[in-house]
């Protein structure tokens, strides 16, 4: 296993992974597979071109791209469903903070659409606290669903 900050090179794994994990789940990833298979490779070669202190990093095993997340506002959060409850979306979000913290980014934000309680329990356990929900936050298949508001402070800036 490898964890490392993903750049527009890795557009085509990242598009690859969006789509099995929208497939199976529509609502962690805001939309539905049938909006996911419009973007372009492009686009997401353009959305992996970062500016710091922004960043995304992947967990890479057997050179496949398994989990990934971003950091300025936390984004991107999502496992493979073969690999979830191994630890690796741990990884890429502690990796992105640590980033994130390193560049004296002073809060880390993030919104988890639920019902989601692995997103919830994660961020959680991490230290990330609850200030707010954002009621019918997303629209997917005819189903309004709510969005959690979450952040971490970067007590060492």
């Amino acid at each position: 296993m490898i964890i490392r900050c993903l750049d527009a090179n890795d557009a085509k794994a990242f598009s690859a992974l969006r789509r099995e994990v929208t497939l199976e789940n529509p609502v962690q990833m805001g939309l539905t597979y049938e909006e996911e298979l419009t973007r372009t490779l492009d686009s997401f070669r353009a959305q992996l071109s970062f500016t710091p202190p922004n960043s995304m990093y992947g967990c890479f095993v057997n050179e496949a791209l398994v989990s990934t997340a971003a950091v300025g506002y936390m984004w991107g959060v999502f496992t493979s469903p073969g690999y979830r409850r191994q630890g690796l979306g741990r990884q890429a979000v502690e990796a992105a903070v640590q980033h994130a913290f390193l560049n004296k980014v002073h809060r880390i934000n993030l919104q988890v659409y639920v019902p989601n309680k692995p997103a919830v329990a994660l961020y959680s356990s991490m230290g990330f606290i609850e200030y707010g929900v954002e009621p019918e936050a997303i629209y997917i298949a005819g189903n309004y669903y709510d969005g959690v508001h979450m952040t971490l402070l970067n007590n060492q800036v």
